[in-house]
């Protein structure tokens, strides 16, 4: 069984939603693999967790907003 595992900041029901039909559809589409033989995980973490480049996640959004 294909397992497929997604590392996030908190995510609305309707993003997850979204990711979990999505990346099924696109999974089983490239692999031939059916729908159905998918599970997907998605871990949210606070942003606090986050770092890119060495900052902080929040304050790299902060000043890209």
């Amino acid at each position: 069984m294909p397992n497929i595992i997604i590392e996030a900041a908190k995510l609305t029901k309707e993003n997850k939603n979204e990711l979990i039909r999505t990346l099924t559809k696109t999974a089983s589409e490239i692999t031939k693999i059916p729908q159905t033989s998918f599970t997907v995980l998605i871990k949210e973490f606070p942003i606090e967790n986050w770092g890119i480049g060495g900052e902080p996640l929040e304050e790299v959004l902060k000043r890209l907003s």
